[in-house]
């Protein structure tokens, strides 16, 4: 997965996460708000490796 299409990814996931904000779904964001940090911190781990070798 390139960088454009994992910011698209994340992108629509934070503005899926602020609409359960608006609606009052407190849990529920903030499992997509861990899920979402969490794949950004697995990508950019991956690209930290993937450009060393």
């Amino acid at each position: 997965m390139n960088h454009k299409s994992s910011a698209v990814i994340l992108f629509i996931l934070y503005l899926i996460l602020l609409g359960c904000m608006l609606a009052k779904q407190n849990m529920l964001a903030m499992w997509l708000m861990t899920f979402g940090m969490l794949l950004e911190a697995s990508i950019n781990l991956y690209d930290q490796f993937h450009q060393h070798r």
